[in-house]
């Protein structure tokens, strides 16, 4: 049996969707009388199935007959339902933030400061991709 503290990758499995819950705990407060908490609380249960999921698979005894508990679902539905978890917990994530941000920036400086930024930034990432494609093409052409 893997220990927790032997998982390389718990960074990404564990402790970002437990801070991504806190954080969008905290824009269900900012936004407990509008329809946005709806997707918030969408996205913090896909996280939590994530971690739960996470928790199974780490206890999952490998090569041993799996305990009574673990053959009410088979282990590839829970392998399933925890990349499910991860991936739409992230894609709501990166929804969710921008959502968040867009609503205060009708009424915040900071807000309209931050979209600025992301812009800026977002123009900055597609011509780099651009330059790095091209590159890759002309390198693929040459070699």
């Amino acid at each position: 049996m893997k220990r927790l503290t032997e998982d390389s990758y718990i960074i990404a499995r564990l402790y970002v969707p437990i801070i991504m819950i806190i954080l969008l705990s905290a824009m269900i407060f900012f936004h407990r009388h509008h329809a946005l908490r709806y997707l918030y609380i969408v996205n913090i249960v896909c996280y939590l199935a994530a971690i739960i999921t996470y928790f199974i698979v780490m206890n999952r005894p490998v090569g041993e007959e799996p305990r009574l508990w673990m053959n009410v679902v088979p282990f590839t539905w829970i392998i399933f339902i925890w990349i499910i978890g991860i991936f739409v917990g992230s894609f709501l994530s990166a929804i969710s933030i921008a959502a968040f941000v867009i609503e205060h920036a009708q009424r915040h400086k900071w807000a309209k400061v931050m979209l600025g930024i992301a812009g800026v930034v977002l123009v900055v990432l597609c011509v780099l991709g651009i330059i790095y494609l091209i590159l890759g093409i002309l390198s693929l052409k040459s070699g």
